[in-house]
């Protein structure tokens, strides 16, 4: 490995295993922005390629439906018993969502990084939207990639309803296969 002051970035080639061997230089190189039509690619590989690229309004129409099927899967389920509870859950998963969006943008997304893996993994994640602020097919987070973010809040049951059950963390198959999945707040009603 490189890793020292003099590696440069070949803007020509798939960039994201090149910055890695930026070293200690990778911080101050992914906050000079290129602003230019022209992108680099971020892998050779065409499929995985095209998973990094997602046009803006990709956002809203995955996620909205997919938030409108939760709200009311939980307001169907008894989770929520009046309208008024509902929004209040609403407003308190937006509150929740943009505090741990702020909090892993400013902690995580900008933290300094210095090893091979470390730089390449934060280019992956953000690192990239610094080095190329107006390349509108990487101003969001592709669908796909959030999606495989946001699985393990089902481990949160757990941790605050019942510690014992839910012990699957990105997925709840083993739950089902050794009976710990755990039970719907209607469910719990219906048994008291």
């Amino acid at each position: 490995m490189v890793d020292d002051y003099s590696f440069t970035v070949d803007l020509n080639k798939p960039i994201v295993f090149q910055v890695g061997h930026l070293g200690e230089a990778y911080y101050e190189w992914v906050h000079q922005p290129i602003i230019d039509k022209e992108c680099p690619r971020f892998f050779a590989n065409d499929f995985f390629e095209l998973l990094t690229r997602t046009a803006w309004w990709v956002v809203p129409v995955v996620w909205l439906p997919v938030a409108s099927w939760f709200i009311s899967n939980s307001s169907r389920m008894g989770l929520t018993d009046h309208p008024d509870q509902l929004v209040l859950t609403v407003v308190s998963g937006i509150f929740v969502w943009t505090l741990v969006e702020y909090i892993l943008h400013r902690f995580l997304f900008h933290m300094k990084t210095r090893s091979y893996w470390r730089n390449t993994i934060h280019y992956a994640i953000h690192g990239y939207h610094h080095k190329y602020p107006k390349d509108a097919m990487r101003l969001v987070m592709p669908p796909p990639a959030a999606a495989a973010l946001s699985v393990p809040r089902y481990h949160l049951n757990h941790h605050f309803r019942i510690q014992s059950k839910g012990f699957g963390v990105t997925s709840s198959l083993w739950d089902y296969v050794f009976g710990t999945v755990p039970s719907t707040k209607a469910a719990e009603k219906k048994q008291n």
